[in-house]
C-alpha cells in the first residue's frame, strides 16, 4: 500500500528486485545461446560446467535462465460460428445405471449445434458404431435436419489411426455423414478446444441434471433427461449469446441440411465362430445359431434391434439384440432334439409330473430329500414307475408308503405296485389310549389289599 500511494503521487519507482550477473558476467552470451535453444536450467548447468572459469551453483544459474527465459501467456482464437455451419459431437461418463437387476456404466451422448448452442442429448451403454451412429441419427432427427460440419473426437466409431499416425474415418461414419450430406472434420488429437462447445455442454448436463442422483433404472434415467432438455436446458438463457437456444434455433432451422427420405440403416458386419453352445459371442451376449453349424463361422449382421446370423446366403438366426452385457439369447429350435431341456428344466419338470400325481405323490417328492440316495436318480424311477403304472396306481402307492413310512425311495413304492398292495385298504389306525387321571386303578381296590394285609 505504501508503494501504491507514492507511485500514485508521482514520486519513487516500481519496486523490482535487482538482478545482477555476478559470477555468470563472462558465460552470459553462452547462456543465453542455450535459453534460446529451449534447454532446462539442468541441462544448461551441466553445459557450463564444463567450461573453464565456471563456478557459479546450480541455484544462481537457475534464477539467471528464469529472468531470461521468456514465457508466453496460452491464448486461444475466439470461434465464431455460422448458422447450421457445425455441429459438435462427444461423450461423457454418466454413472452408474440398473438394468434389470444388473448395474451397468452409462455415457451421455451430445451433439451441440454451435450457433444456437441447442443440445440433443442421450444415454448409451457403450460407444460402439451402432450406438454412436443411432444416436447421431435421432439427434438429426430431433433438430430436423443435419449442419454443414460435423467435428467428432477421436473415438474409434467415427477416426481410425494407422501405426503412422494418419487418420482414416471409420467406414460407416463416412457413409452415414454422406447420407446425411454433412462433411466429417474430426477434432485434432489430444485438442480438446476444437470442440469447446460440446465440452461445455458435457459438464452442463453433468451440473445440472446428474449431480446429487443416485443410481437408477435406465429408463427412468432416459427420460427425467428428456424432461431436463425441453424443459431446462432449451429454455435458459445462454450466459454467452444472452438468448434462449430455442429462440436461436428457430433462426439455425432453415440452414441445416434436410434429412434424406430413406433413413440410413445402422449395422455392423463380423465374423463369428459358432461354439459348441450352439452360440455366437457377440458384444457381450451370446445368441444362439443351428447346432449343426458347431465349429463353423457364419456373418453377423449387428443393427440397433436385431442380431442377425448367415450362413452363406442362408438366413441361419435371427434374434433381437439384447440389454448390455452378459445376456444369453437361445432358440431352444437351434438345438437337437434331445438337447432341447436343459438339466434343471428336465429335473423341474419330473417334479411336476410327479406332483400331478395326487397329493401324496407330491408330498412323497418332498420327502425324497431325507434319504440318503441321488434325488434326480429317484426322481427319474418315479417318472418310470408312473408312466408304467399309471396315474391312480402310483398316487395309491404312494399313500401306502407314507402310512408305512416307506419313503426311503423308489424301490419301497416299486414293490408295492408290482405285489398289487396299493389296492389293499390300509389298516384302521390303533386307537389312542386315554390318559389317565391320578390312579391307574379304582381306590376301593387299594383299600381291600390293605385290609388283605391286615
Amino acid at each position: 500500500r505504501k508503494w501504491r500511494t507514492r507511485l500514485q503521487a508521482g514520486g519513487g519507482h516500481e519496486p523490482r528486485r535487482k538482478v545482477e550477473a555476478g559470477l555468470l558476467a563472462p558465460f552470459l552470451a553462452r547462456l543465453e545461446a542455450l535459453v534460446a535453444r529451449d534447454l532446462s536450467a539442468v541441462q544448461i548447468y551441466g553445459e557450463l560446467g564444463s567450461l573453464e572459469g565456471f563456478t557459479a551453483s546450480y541455484v544462481t544459474v537457475r534464477r539467471q535462465v528464469r529472468v531470461l527465459r521468456r514465457t508466453h501467456p496460452e491464448a486461444y482464437c475466439r470461434m465464431r460460428y455460422a448458422a447450421g455451419e457445425e455441429g459438435q459431437v462427444d461423450f461423457g461418463d454418466f454413472g452408474l445405471v440398473t438394468v434389470g437387476d444388473r448395474r451397468m456404466r452409462a455415457w451421455l451422448f451430445v451433439l451441440t449445434l454451435c450457433y444456437s448452442r441447442r443440445a440433443y442429448y442421450e444415454i448409451v451403454l457403450d460407444q460402439t458404431v451402432p450406438s454412436f451412429l443411432g444416436a447421431l441419427r435421432r439427434a438429426f432427427e430431433h433438430f430436423g435436419g443435419a449442419p454443414k460440419r460435423l467435428k467428432p473426437d477421436n473415438l474409434k466409431a467415427a477416426v481410425l489411426l494407422d501405426q503412422l499416425g494418419r487418420r482414416y474415418y471409420q467406414e460407416d461414419f463416412f457413409r452415414f455423414c454422406r447420407h446425411h450430406g454433412t462433411v466429417p472434420e474430426a477434432a485434432r488429437p489430444g485438442t480438446p478446444t476444437d470442440k469447446g462447445r460440446v465440452e461445455r455442454d458435457i459438464r452442463y448436463c453433468k451440473g445440472s441434471f446428474l449431480r446429487g442422483r443416485a443410481v437408477e433404472a435406465l429408463e427412468v434415467r432416459r427420460a427425467a433427461l428428456a424432461a431436463w432438455a425441453a424443459g431446462v436446458a432449451d429454455v435458459r438463457v445462454h450466459a454467452t449469446t444472452q438468448r434462449r437456444p430455442l429462440d436461436l434455433f428457430e433462426e439455425e432451422r432453415l440452414h441445416l441440411a434436410s434429412l434424406p427420405a430413406e433413413t440410413y440403416e445402422i449395422a455392423r458386419f463380423g465374423q463369428h465362430r459358432v461354439r459348441k453352445d450352439c452360440h455366437v459371442h457377440v458384444l457381450g451376449n451370446h445368441y444362439s445359431v443351428p447346432y449343426r453349424l458347431v465349429g463353423q463361422e457364419v456373418l453377423v449382421r449387428l443393427t440397433e434391434t436385431r442380431v442377425t446370423a448367415f450362413a452363406g446366403q442362408e438366413v441361419v438366426a435371427d434374434h433381437a439384440r439384447a440389454v448390455g452385457a452378459g445376456q444369453d439369447v437361445t432358440d431352444r429350435a437351434h438345438y437337437p432334439e434331445y438337447k432341447r431341456e436343459a438339466t434343471q428344466e428336465v429335473h423341474a419338470r419330473r417334479v411336476l409330473q410327479v406332483r400331478e400325481a395326487g397329493p401324496h405323490a407330491a408330498t412323497l417328492v418332498g420327502r425324497l430329500r431325507e434319504g440318503r440316495q441321488v434325488r434326480s436318480d429317484e426322481l427319474l424311477a418315479l417318472v418310470a414307475l408312473l408312466e408304467r403304472f399309471g396315474g391312480v396306481a402310483f398316487e395309491r402307492a404312494c399313500e401306502r408308503a407314507l402310512y408305512f413310512d416307506a419313503v426311503e425311495g423308489a424301490a419301497r413304492l416299486e414293490r408295492i405296485l408290482e405285489r398289487g398292495l396299493e389296492r389293499e385298504p390300509l389298516p384302521a389306525p390303533a386307537p389312542t389310549p386315554a390318559a389317565a387321571e391320578g390312579f391307574g386303578r379304582p381306590l376301593e381296590e387299594y383299600g381291600a389289599l390293605l385290609e388283605q394285609v391286615a
